[in-house]
């Protein structure tokens, strides 16, 4: 065998552990969870942890009160569904956006109950790849908020909708910024963010120590084969740098999944209107169930003061 195909094997044996490597982080990482919805529901019922318990109380709430179930076709042609819950005409609205492989009733449990007492209509939106909506992968932002961009059109023709909160959890909560980072209507009034990331890579190269940036490039690439989709544009601290929208971020600071440093980021980032609020305690998305009064008692008022009244921003 001649020399140079000693250093062809040489060096294609860490290439294709690379490639193997990439395909499999990917898989890990970006895959959805649509499948496992029945599971997910059946498997929280037996748990009896007090917060999952609320959560479920939750889910079976959601069911039980009266909802129309919306479908909308994503500008890449996947069927993403919500549910809406008009609570008998009310003029407020608060679209909901759960993270990732989560559901609205998981990431909203407890939430969803005080919005209704609190007047205001709930668009549960079930993210592409997730719960109810179709797909294999998620973008971690950056195609979500086009699919989120486009239920707030779909509730405006629709249903008339002009006082509009957006709200999101995680992986939510960057869809919320990335959308908040563009050009939108006069309806949306102001949004919450619950622990969000500044950027995905960032969050990947915190979660996933020892990636080499190569590694990190190739499960970009992969995405782009997969998705025709970068990771790279989910940078949250580019869109709230452009944002006009109120926002209030909010964020656990004993979140072991999101930095909770990465709220401060955001914070001083943001050139909208903002407020904050450190939930002591709390690990990731567990703000509300750790302190529900301090977040009703902070949060409300902030959506009051845009949603009410037909203030505008």
């Amino acid at each position: 065998m001649k020399w140079y195909w000693y250093v062809l094997i040489a060096l294609s044996l860490p290439v294709s552990t690379l490639i193997s490597a990439s395909l499999c982080i990917y898989e890990k990482v970006f895959r959805g969870n649509s499948e496992q919805r029945g599971e997910i529901i059946e498997g929280a019922r037996r748990d009896p942890d007090p917060t999952v318990q609320m959560r479920v109380a939750t889910y079976d709430h959601m069911q039980a009160y009266p909802h129309e179930r919306l479908e909308l076709r994503s500008r890449d042609g996947l069927t993403l569904r919500a549910n809406w819950y008009p609570n008998g005409g009310a003029k407020k609205t608060a679209i909901v956006v759960h993270g990732w492989r989560s559901a609205p009733w998981w990431d909203y449990g407890g939430v969803f109950e005080w919005l209704l007492e609190s007047g205001y209509a709930v668009l549960a939106v079930s993210q592409r790849a997730l719960f109810e909506s179709d797909g294999k992968y998620v973008t971690y932002g950056v195609r979500e908020k086009d699919d989120l961009i486009d239920w707030i059109d779909l509730l405006e023709k629709r249903f008339g909708a002009d006082r509009i909160a957006l709200m999101g959890v995680s992986m939510g909560a960057a869809t919320v910024l990335l959308a908040t980072g563009e050009k939108l209507p006069a309806s949306v009034r102001c949004a919450v963010s619950d622990c969000s990331y500044t950027k995905a890579s960032e969050l990947f190269r915190e979660g996933a120590k020892g990636w080499l940036p190569v590694s990190r490039l190739c499960v970009d690439l992969v995405s782009r084969l997969k998705t025709r989709t970068s990771y790279f544009p989910a940078n949250c601290l580019k869109a709230v740098a452009r944002s006009v929208t109120p926002t209030f971020f909010v964020h656990g600071d004993e979140d072991e999944v999101v930095p909770y440093r990465m709220m401060d980021e955001l914070y001083r980032a943001c050139s909208a209107q903002k407020e904050a609020l450190t939930v002591h305690g709390a690990k990731h998305g567990e703000a509300f169930a750790v302190d529900p009064d301090g977040y009703r008692a902070r949060i409300l008022p902030f959506l009051e003061r845009y949603c009410s009244d037909g203030k505008q921003i």
